[in-house]
């Protein structure tokens, strides 16, 4: 796919399609929308009239246009203005799926609002999200040709228009999110803790330098939290660290992104139901994340002081797996009294934290399906964080929110330290249900030292069916916010 920008009038553009956002309140015509629907001789009010189109029913509709440089008009609902990249992200996104398989080749979309260079870089990405196929890795064989037809040509337009190197940047951080989302999809037969490994290895061809821990380096580490959680599976657990040439140069500011690898979690001797159990696969999603955001730093700047980690085991219900009651120890020395191994992203996390902090890790940010409890909170457009220091949450919150990504700021609540108190040991990697999205993260603080972000994503990493702006699958959460975090802390180094 190749990306263009311009400050222009949308009805000058030439592309097959021009795609605008139509809100709620456009149902009485606003100034732009009124000279560009004078421009294709009313194609707008025709398809309002007629029913052609209506916002609170109908996500797209592809109408025919004479008179200005589009072929057709794509109009999107967009519900009420603002959240500006998020938006734009999502319209984009929701543009290009829409013209899979038509014979849309070029398509050009309207920002409208007069956003600032974020958004334009924004619906880039999200123009490339909406051409993502997630049967596409193993080769599904029952679509035709026609319905493999994909836009090649995007052009973002608006009052203000980025330069040429963030839009270059935009095609490799798009690539990113797509290899995230492949790799989060790929089923647990086929991607496992070794196989991650290999992957990552790969890495060294973009000048990053790999190192992966084995079950007895990890051993000789003191590493049991997250040996244990590994305990029954037949494919042993791997520590994963990518770190960039930039790392060695970080001075006194370095930043760490661990991303939860359960390549697939049964919940072990905790067993989950079996519905939707085939979902688990996604439960790698946050090493995905961290794993694809070094990537892409690597080719666009190098020099980033980040080193990307990433825990993988496979949580599984065999004769040695770990058992409720077991207690483990930390490689911080604290013990841990696991009451439910179905609660295991929280003892990998606790062991790779601590471990980058070790490493020299100034700054950390974890990323992590942890919760079904966040799923429960915010569904699956919005990431809960959790942030120590606050000052420190703002920035990744604002790396999201220039990048498209909807996070929101969840307390830390120390208070609930004493739920998880433990008779036996130090603590309980499990309190009581009230609160457990909270619990979760005060759990995972009893091990970290250094400024910390822990992001949630146990309900926006994938969708469970298809949606207008992406397929069912993996989504690549946080990929964008992890490049921008890390560019924006490399320039303050």
């Amino acid at each position: 796919m190749r990306f263009a920008s311009a400050a222009t009038k949308p009805a000058s553009v030439q592309a097959d399609v021009l795609a605008l956002p139509f809100y709620l309140d456009d149902r009485q015509i606003p100034p732009d929308l009124a000279e560009l629907d004078a421009a294709a001789n009313g194609a707008i009010t025709q398809a309002l009239s007629w029913g052609d189109f209506n916002p609170l029913e109908d996500e797209t509709a592809l109408i025919d246009a004479t008179g200005i440089g589009a072929a057709r008009i794509l109009l999107i609902a967009s519900g009420r203005r603002g959240r500006g990249a998020w938006r734009a992200r999502r319209n984009a996104s929701k543009a290009a799926r829409r013209l899979q398989g038509t014979g849309a080749k070029s398509l050009a979309v309207w920002l409208r609002d007069g956003e600032e260079a974020d958004a334009y870089t924004a619906a880039a990405i999200g123009a490339s999200q909406g051409t993502f196929r997630p049967y596409a890795y193993y080769g599904r064989v029952r679509d035709t040709p026609a319905m493999l037809r994909s836009v090649e040509e995007v052009a973002v337009i608006g009052d203000a228009a980025p330069g040429d190197d963030a839009l270059r940047d935009s095609m490799e951080i798009a690539d990113g999110v797509a290899w995230a989302r492949e790799l989060s999809n790929r089923s647990a037969n086929d991607l496992y803790p070794e196989t991650m490994a290999e992957i990552a290895r790969g890495l060294t061809a973009d000048g990053c330098s790999v190192e992966v821990l084995g079950p007895y380096e990890m051993a000789a580490l003191g590493m049991g939290a997250l040996l244990g959680v590994g305990m029954g599976a037949g494919h042993e657990p791997r520590l994963i660290a990518i770190k960039l040439p930039g790392w060695g140069a970080g001075g006194d500011r370095r930043l760490a992104i661990v991303g939860k690898g359960v390549c697939f979690d049964s919940g072990g001797i905790s067993l989950k139901p079996p519905e939707r159990m085939e979902e688990m696969k996604h439960d790698k999603s946050g090493a995905a994340a961290v794993i694809a955001a070094a990537r892409t730093l690597a080719r666009i700047a190098p020099q980033t002081p980040l080193m990307a980690v990433a825990p993988m085991v496979e949580n599984m219900p065999g004769g040695n797996a770990q058992r409720p009651g077991d207690v483990v120890k930390a490689m911080n020395g604290k013990t841990i009294e696991v009451v439910n191994t179905d609660a295991e992203g929280r003892l990998i996390l606790a062991d790779a934290l601590h471990w980058a902090e070790q490493q020299g890790a100034t700054h950390l940010v974890d990323v992590a399906t942890l919760t079904g409890a966040a799923a429960t909170a915010f569904g699956d457009m919005i990431s809960a964080y959790f942030a120590r220091p606050r000052e420190w949450g703002a920035e990744v919150a604002a790396a999201a929110e220039a990048t498209g990504e909807w996070f929101w700021e969840m307390p830390l609540a120390i208070e609930y330290r004493d739920t998880l108190d433990s008779a036996h040991a130090d603590i309980v990697n499990s309190g009581t249900r009230e609160g457990s999205l909270i619990k979760s993260a005060v759990f995972i603080s009893d091990f970290v030292t250094k400024p910390w972000v822990h992001i949630d994503i146990g309900g926006s990493a994938y969708l469970i069916r298809d949606k207008a702006h992406n397929p069912k699958g993996a989504l690549g959460t946080t990929v964008t916010t992890l490049v921008r975090l890390a560019s924006d802390f490399a320039a303050r180094a």
